[in-house]
C-alpha cells in the first residue's frame, strides 16, 4: 500500500533526531500525481517532491546530507 501525503514534513524544517543517523534504509513513495518522494524509515523524514524515484533519493541526499 503507498502512503499518500503532500510531503510537506521537510518544508516544515522537520530534522534529524541526534539518534537518527544520516543514511539508509529509504522508501521511495508517490506524493501526488507525478511527484514522489524519499523518506528515511528510521524517523520519517522526507525529501523534496521529484518527478521520479531516484530523482527523489537525490534530491534527499542532497537536502540532508
Amino acid at each position: 500500500m503507498v502512503e499518500v501525503h503532500n510531503g510537506q514534513d521537510a518544508a516544515a524544517g522537520r530534522g534529524r533526531k541526534n539518534s537518527c543517523p544520516p543514511h539508509g534504509p529509504h522508501l521511495v513513495d508517490a506524493a501526488r500525481k507525478g511527484l514522489y518522494v524519499a523518506r528515511y524509515l528510521a524517523c520519517g523524514l522526507v525529501g523534496p517532491e521529484r518527478e521520479d524515484g531516484l530523482q527523489a533519493k537525490l534530491a534527499f541526499d542532497q537536502a540532508w546530507s
